[in-house]
């Protein structure tokens, strides 16, 4: 049941959107571009010019080859045109889905191509504003695994947990990454358990580019996503690239070696193989605390797809994957016999999934699709002389039938899905295990007004720990015209928290764990209620062009309310973390500004700056900033490349804010800690040189050497009831030189 605040705000979201929703007669033409290469095969062209003869509607092909025109049909004729390319003149009869391929000048002597896809831009296409990073973004640094994906993007912040575990964070508009779904090609992916160090866990060769999408997403995904959604595609076999190897180290003696490699099994079946393994043995104590400043093991990881295109209406793929990952950390051995303290952390993961498309005959606008995946996580950890055991396994199925409702501007989407989780955790004398089983039904309608459209989605679940809920999400689109872009969205989210798992780095310390009735042992979900969030926000997107250089301009704002909140309060006590469930007393408002600008035919800079301001009334008291969330962030990126891309040159400096630290005034003088944190800059820079099929780069993260030099509240005794590794603000370890080498050879 609403309570009248709740049911007020979504009113009052619903009456936003009604008065920017522009109805017109007007609708859209949308389609591909492709070329038909020597074998038969099409590919999409990216970049294409798309324009009605004699007017000044056009459009550019994005990363698939799609684009999306106002329709003129009635008043004159489509061009398309692409450099190398004879140009095509088409006279458009209906607003059916087009597939234009466009024919090579075989004679045309070689040439350089001024346009240039920038590597990392929002769709222009895509109702839900979405950010594209693509396989050129990420190759602007290490990017060794997921968490470092993100080092030249100012929407997400990725920071190290502790000194300890060496766990990565993600937060997006004021929130951490639990709030944000992470998604593999739209099926689960980092989440419940695998949390924590799911962000490490993915190799950053295996990525082929990743969909970042801020506020509540599709109904179509389930109902977890409350900041955010990140959707990563993994590299697959029907790809140009045929091998890419890929060999990394750095000055901690940390080395990666990782293979991709495509098969071709018939017309109809493809296959590729992605192999990873790292490996470090060292320990390093660069403020000579007596702690390693960063945790040492070995990780393997493998995956295998295929593929299967019939070449007519079906499609299949089918995924599997292991991983095992082992981690050790705590004092540098010999340092401190009589105060040792010991971390080790063995992680076992194993993935199964699948996908069934069919598109039905003559009528490609309407398809059935089922999307099915099965996760073991196992995990073992010792903190010092407590146990943590961790054991799930998760099963989802999403059946989605898609169709439109009198012509393609009216499309809808509508399915069942199911969700179910079997949860184990064993932490010290505490036992709590669930069954948890989440299904439903969704309807999603895409409607296209003109320069309007909106996405009106609605999913009703049943919990059968918590009962039946109802996701409600609206996301509205205005083009005011091909330079301008206009969106807002809303809605609900409802998630369950994994207390433990979700909050492991607090645990690095001798907090004691306070729950709310006390109890040590469960079957539900530790005695909490599901959190429940209403998101609202929406922005502008501005392309524009001074002299002959292209920029875009963009701005939005996000703001979360939780309905309830399952709280983390470090507050209470230095030495105890409680868990407890908040009523209407916790929010979140985000605000970014973003440039970027192309300076000259090698040059382009990115400028971003985000506000935040997250807050929580702990224990009903007044509001306060929530901890090791920075106010302000700022970001410049400056990139070069020269003719041809023989030379990339990548320069990133990231500014974090002060952030607000946990209450520790209730220790002695000795092992208290600073209320608030500096404020820092980071600097990063890579170098790379591309030379015919082969690639070297070396880099430098964190270039002015900044680093956390108090880590840890009593590290010299971590048995005194005082200690605490968890006071974590910045880098643990300062600057870092490293280099590699990448051989990618393309299918012939």
């Amino acid at each position: 049941m609403l309570n009248s605040g709740t049911l007020k705000y979504y009113l009052f979201t619903i009456l936003l959107f009604t008065s920017y929703f522009k109805l017109s007669a007007q609708g859209f033409i949308k389609g591909i571009v492709l070329e038909d290469d020597q074998k038969g095969n099409f590919n999409p062209i990216v970049g294409a010019n798309v324009y009605w003869l004699n007017t000044s509607e056009a459009a550019i092909t994005d990363s698939l080859g799609l684009f999306k025109i106002a329709d003129k049909r009635f008043e004159t004729q489509l061009i398309v045109s692409f450099t190398g390319f004879y140009a095509d003149t088409i006279q458009v009869r209906n607003t059916e889905f087009m597939s234009i391929v466009l024919k090579s000048k075989s004679t045309l002597n070689e040439v350089e191509i001024e346009g240039r896809q920038s590597s990392s831009y929002i769709s222009s296409l895509s109702s839900i504003k979405t950010e594209m990073i693509t396989e050129d973004e990420l190759y602007k640094a290490a990017c060794c695994n997921l968490s470092e994906s993100f080092e030249t993007n100012a929407t997400i912040d990725v920071n190290t947990t502790d000194p300890v575990t060496g766990a990565k964070q993600l937060q997006m508009i004021g929130l951490s990454g639990i709030y944000t779904q992470i998604t593999t090609e739209n099926l689960p992916g980092i989440r419940g358990f695998a949390t924590t160090f799911g962000l490490t866990n993915l190799p950053g060769s295996w990525i082929e580019s990743i969909q970042i999408s801020k506020g509540v997403g599709s109904v179509a995904n389930g109902s977890e996503s409350i900041a955010g959604q990140v959707n990563v595609e993994i590299k697959k076999p029907t790809g140009k690239e045929q091998t890419l190897v890929n060999a990394y180290f750095n000055q901690m003696a940390r080395s990666e070696i990782n293979l991709n490699h495509v098969f071709k099994k018939g017309k109809k079946w493809s296959a590729n193989l992605l192999l990873h393994g790292n490996y470090m043995k060292n320990e390093f104590d660069r403020n000579k605390d007596g702690f390693m400043d960063v945790p040492d093991g070995n990780q393997v990881n493998v995956m295998n797809r295929w593929m299967y295109r019939s070449g007519k209406n079906v499609s299949a793929q089918i995924n599997g994957s292991i991983m095992r990952d082992e981690r050790h950390a705590g004092t540098v051995m010999g340092h401190n016999k009589e105060h040792d303290y010991r971390y080790h952390n063995n992680l076992l993961r194993a993935d199964v999934s699948g996908k069934w498309g069919y598109v039905f005959t003559g009528k490609k606008y309407k398809s059935l699709g089922v999307l099915s995946n099965y996760t073991f996580y196992d995990q073992k950890t010792q903190l010092d002389a407590i146990f943590y055991r961790a054991r799930q396994q998760n099963a989802s199925l999403n059946a989605i039938y898609q169709s439109i409702i009198n012509n393609t501007n009216h499309i809808f989407r509508t399915g069942i899905s199911s969700q179910f989780d079997h949860c184990f955790e064993n932490y010290g004398i505490f036992l709590f295990e669930r069954d948890e089983l989440v299904a439903g039904a969704f309807f999603e309608y895409t409607g296209t007004f003109g320069k309007s459209t909106i996405v009106a989605g609605l999913r009703a679940d049943y919990n059968n720990l918590f009962g039946a809920f109802v996701t409600p999400r609206l996301h509205y689109k205005l083009n005011v015209n091909e330079h301008l872009t206009f969106r807002l969205s809303g809605g609900r989210g409802q998630r369950t928290a994994n207390i433990i798992s979700e909050n492991l780095s607090y645990f690095v310390s001798s907090r004691q764990l306070i729950l709310p009735d006390g109890n040590f042992q469960t079957t539900g979900a530790y005695s909490l209620k599901p959190e429940i969030a209403w998101n609202s926000g929406g922005g502008i997107e501005a392309k524009y062009f001074i002299g002959e250089r292209e920029g875009s301009f963009g701005i939005d704002a996000y703001y979360t309310f939780f309905q309830r909140q399952t709280v983390v309060d470090l507050d209470q006590s230095p030495q105890q973390i409680w868990f407890y469930n908040l009523n209407n007393g916790s929010f979140a408002f985000s605000s970014q500004i973003d440039v970027n600008q192309s300076i000259s035919r090698r040059f382009d800079v990115r400028l971003s700056y985000k506000y935040t301001d997250a807050k929580t009334a702990y224990q009903n008291l007044n509001y306060q900033q929530r901890p090791f969330i920075a106010m302000h962030r700022g970001l410049i990126n400056i990139g070069y490349h020269s003719r041809k891309d023989k030379w990339l040159i990548d320069f990133t400096a990231n500014y974090i804010g002060s952030k607000r630290m946990p209450d520790s005034e209730a220790n002695p003088t000795e092992y208290r800690f600073i209320s608030n944190s500096p404020d820092f800059v980071l600097i990063n820079a890579q170098i790379t040189r591309n030379i015919k099929k082969w690639a070297l780069y070396i880099g430098i993260e964190n270039a002015g050497d900044v680093y956390q030099t108090n880590q840890i509240i009593s590290p010299a005794d971590p048995h005194n009831g005082f200690f605490d590794a968890s006071y974590n603000w910045g880098p643990v370890f300062g600057r870092m030189v490293y280099a590699g080498v990448r051989w990618k050879f393309a299918k012939s």
